[in-house]
């Protein structure tokens, strides 16, 4: 028989019918049987079928699943005056923005309103499923039909939303249903609404970032705190759930019009809920949502203006939870972590003080910064610094490159660079001071002296002055010589011993010739000025900081630096205040006296550094309240960096620092006289002065020399009622070089490299 195109279309339409019949009563049994069981427990017969033997949640399971929700962490500026609230830095830069819902009373009654007139008006009602609703839905949608609405609940939106894929077929909305029904069992309404508001997914907002959660979408989208949204503006939001990308105003004029059309939905729904009154409906609906949207502009990306604080927090904060958790510090487990301090929802308390910060970084913007010529191309020499309160060791400022765009190394925390002569205070001076082995106007003879090759220890120009000079003059002139004798009467590792305690510890191959700075591995920029701030501060060290508090998620402090690290008392405080006097020298007349000149009125203590052929170039210097240091060079370790920037910069750095704090850095504020100094320590006292061939009248060849028609300081004592340095510039001799790192396995006995490079200025 033959069959015409009609019998065919009416066979095709009682087979659709039949199929679209099976699935209603597929959904019906499925509904009926899961409810039957599962609200006494689900594991049997039919369930079991329909599930595929799925894991049955427990309350165990669903407290992890429904409470891991990442969320933006913050960085916060310190407090100005302890009181105000911490500005915040920025959000830790992370693809999505996500901020948590604790209560319902933290979010506009518009938008709980519109969820329940939108999404489940019956929520207060139901045990977490709504059958009639489940089965008009699924009719709608296996038959096509053009009006559809729907069938899931808000617990049934949360457990798609966070417990499975957006996978669409009968089994997974049996373990949709099956999961809700659960969920009801183990949290009330409340708990669940602030679950589901805080899993919905909006799209990118304005400031091109994910937006999860309506906390993260009323900043995204209108720029708004979420308890701050008018009515149109709360039910656009709600509006969005359905299909967030099609309802993105971001996405296009089409967008906004398809979103208004949803939103004038939402209204009506909440009207004929009794949530609004016509009043409010016939105001809302007139609201032009394109006027009220957040601009791009709205939104500063930390990471844009402040890109070196986002990741030297970031940094440090990776280290603080691997040091809790006594995590291996190893390339997975720092990402891990990393991911972690990001969406951690954590707020992060920084020492940094935001006025400081910008003064110091707009100072060294506005400076000719040096640079090379290297394959057609110019490179830029790096500058990092650090300004420490002495006090506490709370970094305050820090520069951390010229430009973050050439380069993205943190030359302030991360970079380590071989200090040269800056280290002699620290490994030498300091603990032969607070050993007794010196008094600051003890005579050490200036002179050749032996390493264990055979070869010499030189002074930077290989002049000498074959006589005693005090331990002052060697100091403020960077002698080597007289450096190399003291290592040698202290011990090498127990002069090491000094660096360990303020968190320094030389590489197993460094040896006596550190004494020089010459280091096979070296320092951050934040451990010299630290080190240096323990001078200024008594002798205490506190380890340099920049976070000071953590808090989580929850507002519990996980961290505090005050709790966790305790200060130490590494020299005496007759050894720091006599070394400190013997450094004011270095800065009054000696080879920084260029810093003394340009900073009258201020008392300034530091010490000057450089590596051979001005690879490295330091200045580490302090007042009675703040230290700071400095270093230049450049990243690819080339020679003869600019020789006077490190101290130009310097100065400029201080110099802005004490003007935006005038009530922090005090012009002629003292260092602290503790009583019981010391002074006329022996060490080469006794020896006899031989004669030389120099002219009569004429002082022969020495180390670095000294200004002329000026003898010697001898370094004793200060009176009370110290000066400011005065700015002075006598003549000065040149030369303070500092050696290359050892090399071999020689302890840096046998180094021959003995450096060259730092010119007094």
């Amino acid at each position: 028989m033959k069959k015409y195109p009609y019998n065919k279309q009416k066979a095709k339409g009682k087979k659709k019918s039949l199929k679209i019949i099976g699935k209603v009563l597929y959904i019906s049994l499925a509904t009926i049987s899961i409810i039957s069981v599962g609200t006494v427990g689900v594991g049997a017969g039919v369930v079991s079928a329909l599930t595929k033997d799925e894991k049955i949640r427990t309350k165990s399971d669903f407290d992890k699943e429904l409470s891991g929700w990442s969320q933006t962490s913050y960085a916060y500026f310190r407090s100005e005056d302890g009181k105000q609230p911490p500005k915040p830095i920025g959000a830790l830069i992370s693809p999505d923005d996500r901020k948590l819902v604790k209560k319902l009373d933290e979010v506009t009654p518009y938008l709980t309103d519109a969820f329940l007139s939108v999404e489940d008006h019956e929520f207060y009602q139901h045990k977490g499923i709504v059958p009639s609703s489940l089965i008009r839905a699924t009719w709608q949608q296996v038959s096509g039909s053009e009006v559809t609405t729907g069938g899931s609940t808000i617990t049934q939106q949360l457990v798609k939303n966070e417990l499975f894929t957006q996978e669409k077929s009968l089994e997974r909305k049996a373990l949709e249903i099956i999961n809700a029904l659960r969920i009801e069992k183990y949290y009330n309404k409340e708990q669940i609404f602030v679950a589901y508001m805080n899993s919905v997914y909006f799209g990118k907002g304005a400031h091109g970032k994910h937006m999860y959660g309506v906390v993260a979408a009323a900043r995204g989208i209108f720029n708004k705190d979420v308890k701050e949204l008018s009515l149109p503006q709360a039910a656009y939001i709600a509006g969005m759930v359905q299909r967030p990308n099609a309802y993105n105003p971001f996405r296009g004029d089409d967008n906004i019009r398809l979103g208004t059309k949803r939103m004038k939905l939402v209204l009506t729904k909440m009207l004929e809920n009794k949530k609004i009154s016509k009043a409010d409906y016939d105001q809302a609906i007139k609201f032009d949502i394109k006027s009220s949207l957040a601009k791009p502009t709205d939104f500063v990306n930390p990471l844009e203006k402040y890109p070196y604080i986002i990741t030297a927090t970031e940094n440090e904060a990776v280290d603080i939870l691997m040091e809790q958790d006594k995590a291996e510090k190893n390339e997975a487990n720092i990402k891990e972590y990393r991911d972690r301090i990001k969406k951690g929802g954590y707020k992060i308390y920084t020492t940094i003080d935001e006025q400081l910060y910008n003064a110091l970084n707009d100072s060294i913007k506005n400076m000719n910064v040096p640079g090379k010529w290297k394959n057609g191309k110019k490179v830029k020499e790096q500058i990092g610094a650090t300004l420490i309160d002495n006090k506490t060791g709370s970094v305050l400022a820090f520069v951390s490159g010229t430009d973050f765009k050439d380069t993205q190394l943190d030359h302030a925390f991360e970079v380590e660079r071989q200090p040269g002569s800056a280290i002699k205070p620290l490994l030498v001076y300091g603990p032969a001071l607070n050993d007794g082995i010196i008094s600051p106007d003890s005579m050490i003879w200036d002179e050749p002296v032996p390493k264990g090759d055979g070869t010499m220890y030189k002074n930077a120009n290989g002049k000498y002055k074959n006589g005693p000079v005090t331990a002052t003059y060697a100091l403020q002139w960077s002698l080597n010589t007289p450096a190399i004798k003291l290592i040698k009467k202290l011990g090498v590792q127990h002069a090491f011993d000094y660096l360990r305690k303020m968190d320094m510890p030389p590489h197993k191959w460094d040896g006596e010739a550190s004494a020089l700075g010459g280091m096979s591995k070296g320092y951050t920029v934040a451990q010299m000025t630290a080190a240096f701030a323990m001078i200024a501060n008594s002798g205490v060290y506190n380890k340099p900081h920049l976070i000071e508090r953590i808090e989580d998620s929850s507002g519990n402090v996980i961290y505090e630096f005050s709790k966790q690290f305790k200060e130490k008392q590494i020299f005496s405080p007759q050894a720091t205040y006599q070394l400190t006097q013997m450094m004011r020298e270095v800065v009054r007349a000696g080879t920084a006296r260029v810093i003394g000149g340009q900073l009258g009125g201020y008392n300034i203590a530091g010490k000057t550094g450089t590596t051979s052929n001005y690879v490295d170039l330091w200045f580490v210097g302090f007042s009675p309240e703040v230290s700071l240091g400095v270093w230049s060079g450049y990243d690819q370790h080339y020679k003869y960096a600019h020789e006077t920037f490190t101290k130009q910069a310097w100065a400029r750095l201080f110099k802005a620092a004490a003007q935006t704090k005038p009530d922090l850095i005090k012009p002629g504020s003292n260092f602290n006289n503790p009583g019981g100094l010391t002074s006329g320590k022996c060490f080469e006292c006794g020896r006899a002065v031989p004669k030389t061939d120099a002219e009569p009248g004429k002082e022969p060849a020495q180390g670095e020399g000294q200004p002329q028609g000026q003898q010697p300081p001898t370094g004793g004592t200060p009176q009370q009622g110290e000066q400011p340095n005065t700015g002075q510039t006598p003549q000065q001799p040149t030369g303070d070089q500092t050696p290359q790192q050892p090399t071999g396995g020689d302890n840096g006995q046998n180094n021959t490299q003995n450096g060259g490079g730092e010119t007094p200025q």
